[in-house]
């Protein structure tokens, strides 16, 4: 899947430690391929570092977009997320669409929840 108009795309933030950020996204994206209605890709910014195997400790991230539904995307991914997210305070996904950014925490605060329920009603026509 080709990053477009209608895709998201996230990036898990395990403050500096590769290790965990490369299982973070994976864990993230086997949660995503569940969600009915999206398409879920890995996303590789810079090439493999020399002698690592298979692309290991890459900027990875996930570009994700809407197959067949007819919620918004927006929504199912943030709630999507949100689940993942609350497993562990620590963890912690950048969403980008665009020049729109939104964080989200596994211990979210009141003003975090108000930013998702923004960003949700910016792309709230995307089905």
């Amino acid at each position: 899947m080709a990053e477009g108009a209608r895709t998201y795309r996230l990036e898990v933030l395990a403050g500096g430690d590769p290790l965990r950020e490369e299982r973070w996204t994976r864990s993230l994206r086997d949660d995503l391929v569940q969600v009915d209605g999206i398409a879920v890709d890995f996303v590789r910014d810079a090439p493999s570092a020399p002698g690592s195997k298979g692309g290991a400790l890459a900027d990875l991230a996930l570009a994700v977009a809407a197959v067949a539904s007819s919620k918004p995307l927006a929504g199912v991914l943030t709630t999507a997320i949100n689940e993942w997210c609350s497993r562990e305070r620590h963890r912690k996904v950048r969403i980008t669409r665009g020049d729109a950014e939104l964080e989200i925490t596994g211990n979210p605060t009141a003003d975090q929840q108000q930013l998702v329920r923004e960003f949700m009603e910016k792309f709230e026509d995307d089905a």
